[in-house]
């Protein structure tokens, strides 16, 4: 009997050790589980971005590297201050929390860069454009003065020939405006259907825009206001605006093009990185993105690497779309006559 007892006392012992013995091999391999699946998760290590911004990159390489991150590929551009080889802006920004691994991208200074002016005299507005298009320069202001030379012809340039200029300065051209119509004032339009109007200003060979306007109790399809206003100096090629009420039954003919330039961006970037200018004919800037018609928590404030910027833009013969990173000017794109967007080459 007791031997029965003892043997049912050391089963239950058994039974007991096995128990908890089970328990923590399926705890252990529960906690192993779950470090493997949040490891995997989270991609591993986290680490905090340094600041580099100011420093040679030569010391950047190393101190990334003790941080556990790599050094992406660079940005050249020419700064007025910051040392050649020194860092500009980088990408994602200091303090940021990435998996270590992560490449940082830095943008380096070349330092106070100048180039020399292309020879643009006697050469065709259209010529000069191109070729600035394909160059480090920009297209600053057009004025026009009357000349016996051909209309359209560069007389003159600012910065001349040959002179030092920082890479993507502007260059401003003076040209002829021809002599069969140097100038002219400007006629009272207000009252005057479209067709009228049309008529009236062919001779100026000035470039008609309207403004569309939904005025209570205004007539239709005349002219209600204009800019510039009666009497005032025109000369050829000069755009003039004016407003109009349609009616739908008349055409109104535009010379507005509209265009959608589409930028990728090739790293991570915040909504706040990223501004794209229009800049016009005459030089006048205007921000077009973010929109400026939309609340900015409309917008995703975090965007990834390939992310695509989509840019509507309406403007009048010529115009140039600009795209900055951190105030750095990335990319250009020429817009022309409602052609495709014709990009531009930066130096880097």
């Amino acid at each position: 009997m007791l031997g029965t007892v003892s043997f049912g006392l050391r089963f239950v012992a058994w039974g007991i050790r096995w128990t908890l013995a089970t328990i923590f091999f399926m705890g252990v391999m529960a906690a192993a589980g779950y470090y493997v699946f949040t490891e995997t998760l989270a991609g591993g290590q986290h680490v905090t971005v340094p600041n580099i911004e100011g420093m040679p990159i030569t010391k950047v390489a190393y101190l990334l590297a003790d941080q556990g991150l790599e050094l992406g590929q660079q940005t050249q551009v020419p700064h007025p201050s910051i040392p050649k080889y020194c860092v500009i802006t980088q990408r994602p920004a200091a303090g940021r929390v990435v998996r270590m691994g992560r490449k940082v991208y830095p943008t380096v200074s070349m330092g106070a860069d100048f180039l020399q002016t292309p020879d643009l005299l006697n050469k065709t507005l259209e010529d000069a454009r191109k070729e600035l298009a394909q160059s480090s320069f920009r297209m600053g202001t057009v004025a026009r003065i009357p000349s016996n030379t051909p209309r359209d012809l560069v007389l003159a340039q600012d910065p001349p020939p040959g002179a030092d200029l920082a890479d993507q300065g502007n260059i401003h051209l003076l040209v002829s405006g021809g002599s069969a119509q140097p100038s002219a004032f400007m006629p009272d339009l207000r009252g005057l259907s479209v067709q009228q109007v049309l008529a009236m200003l062919a001779p100026y060979n000035v470039t008609l825009v309207p403004s569309e306007v939904d005025l209570p109790d205004a007539p239709v399809d005349v002219v209600l206001n204009q800019n510039p206003p009666p009497n005032t100096v025109i000369a050829e090629g000069q755009v003039v605006t004016y407003q109009v009420k349609p009616s739908g039954a008349v055409e109104i003919p535009d010379a507005r093009y509209k265009t959608t330039v589409i930028h990728p961006m090739d790293m991570d970037f915040d909504q706040g990185d990223v501004r794209v200018d229009l800049l016009d004919l005459r030089g006048n800037r205007q921000t077009v993105w973010p929109p400026p018609t939309l609340e900015t928590t409309e917008l995703p404030q975090h965007y990834a690497a390939g992310s695509q910027i989509k840019i509507p833009v309406t403007y009048v013969q010529e115009a140039t779309v600009e795209v900055y990173f951190k105030d750095t000017l990335v990319e250009s794109y020429y817009l022309a006559g409602g052609a495709e967007p014709i990009k531009r080459r930066i130096t880097l």
